[in-house]
C-alpha cells in the first residue's frame, strides 16, 4: 500500500498543470551514480537509463554546467543538468553512448583510484562483499561477521562502520580491506566486477573528455568522507585527483563534487586556494561561498514519476532533506 501511495503521489506531484511556474529558476542538478549494463531490481540500468533520458528530453531543457549562473524566464521549461559521481566503468561504456546518441550534456565526477586495474572504491567492496561472498561467514579483527542471507546487510553494515573508524582515514581502510578483509576475487565475478564495480580506465577518461558534451570534475582520490580526513589529507584528496585529471585530458579542472556530500569549512578553503568554480553536496551546510555548495539532487530507482517529482519539486525536497524530513535517496 504504501508503494502504491507513493507512486501516485509521485505522478501527480510531477505532472500538475502549472508547476513550472513555481519550480526552482536556477537548473537542478541531478546525480547519478553507476549505470550497470543489467541492473538488480529497483536499480537504475542501462535500459531505464535510456528511458529516463529520454523522458527529461520530452519534459525539461538539458544543459551544460555553463548555465549554473543562467535563471530561466518563469513560464519556460526547467533545465536540467546531469552529473555522475564516481568514475564507474560503467559511466564510459554504458551511460556516455546514451548521453551521445542524445545530445545530452554531463559532468563526470572521477575518482582516481580505481582507474588501477584491480583497485576498487571502499564502498564498491562493501556492495560487491554483500551481493557475492560465497561463504557463511569470515572473521575481522576477531569479530565473526556472519553472512548467513538473514545477517547478511547487518554484517556489511557493521563492517562498514568499523572500517571508516580507523586511523589514519582513509589509508587504514584500505589497507584494511586490502590485508584482512575477504579479497573481491575470490568470489566475485570478474564479469560483475566490470559491470558494476571497476572504474574507468585513464584512457576512457580522455576519451570522456575529448567530447564537447562531457566535462571531467574532481571527486576526490579515493572517495574518503573528507570531515574524517587529516588536514593535509584533505588537501592531497583533491590537488592529487585534480592534478590527475588535468594531467590526462589537457583541460582544466575547476569542478568538485564532495564524496557524500561531506564537507567543512576548511574543504571550502581548500577547494577556494585552487580557484575551484563550483563545488556539488547534498545541502549547503556550511557558512562560505555558495558557489561550493550548489545542491544536488540523487536519482537512485527507474520511476518516471518520481524522477518528474525530483526536477519540479527540487528545492522542496531538497529543504526537507536539510531538516531531516528525507533520505537522500
Amino acid at each position: 500500500m504504501k508503494t502504491v501511495v507513493r507512486q501516485l503521489a509521485a505522478k501527480v506531484g510531477w505532472s500538475l498543470p502549472l508547476p513550472r511556474v513555481f519550480s526552482v529558476r536556477r537548473p537542478v542538478v541531478l546525480t547519478y551514480h553507476g549505470i550497470p549494463s543489467h541492473g538488480l531490481a529497483g536499480e537504475v540500468d542501462a535500459a531505464s537509463f535510456e528511458r529516463q533520458m529520454l523522458f527529461l528530453k520530452n519534459h525539461f531543457d538539458l544543459v551544460s554546467w555553463e548555465r549554473l549562473a543562467t535563471a530561466r524566464t518563469r513560464w519556460s521549461r526547467v533545465q536540467v543538468l546531469l552529473t555522475f559521481d564516481d568514475g564507474f566503468r560503467n559511466n564510459a561504456e554504458v551511460a556516455a553512448p546514451i548521453l551521445k546518441r542524445h545530445g545530452i550534456p554531463a559532468v563526470f565526477f572521477v575518482c582516481s583510484r580505481h582507474a588501477k586495474p584491480g583497485e576498487y572504491l571502499w564502498f564498491s567492496y562493501l556492495r560487491a562483499l554483500e551481493q557475492w561472498f560465497s561463504g557463511n561467514a569470515f572473521v575481522f579483527r576477531g569479530q565473526l561477521f556472519d553472512m548467513s542471507p538473514s545477517r547478511r546487510a547487518f554484517s556489511v553494515s557493521l563492517l562498514r562502520s568499523e572500517l571508516l573508524n580507523l586511523r589514519p582515514h582513509p589509508q587504514a581502510m584500505y589497507e584494511a580491506i586490502k590485508e584482512e578483509c575477504p579479497q573481491l576475487e575470490d568470489f566475485a565475478p570478474s564479469s560483475g566486477l566490470a559491470d558494476r564495480s571497476a572504474g574507468m580506465s585513464a584512457e576512457q577518461v580522455k576519451e570522456l573528455s575529448s567530447d564537447p558534451l562531457f566535462t571531467i570534475g574532481i571527486h576526490t582520490v579515493d572517495h574518503p568522507y573528507l570531515t574524517k580526513c587529516e588536514p593535509t589529507e584533505m588537501i592531497r584528496q583533491i590537488e592529487d585527483n585534480k592534478r590527475w585529471i588535468e594531467q590526462i585530458t589537457s583541460r582544466n579542472c575547476d569542478l568538485i563534487a564532495y564524496p557524500v556530500g561531506d564537507h567543512c569549512g576548511e574543504v571550502l578553503r581548500i577547494c577556494q586556494k585552487l580557484d575551484l568554480r563550483y563545488g556539488f553536496t547534498v545541502e549547503k551546510s556550511v557558512e562560505g561561498d555558495a558557489k561550493l555548495q550548489l545542491c544536488r539532487v540523487g536519482i537512485y530507482r527507474p520511476s518516471l514519476d518520481e524522477l518528474g517529482v525530483k526536477v519540479r519539486w527540487s528545492h522542496l525536497l531538497t529543504l526537507l532533506q536539510s531538516h531531516g524530513y528525507l533520505v537522500s535517496n
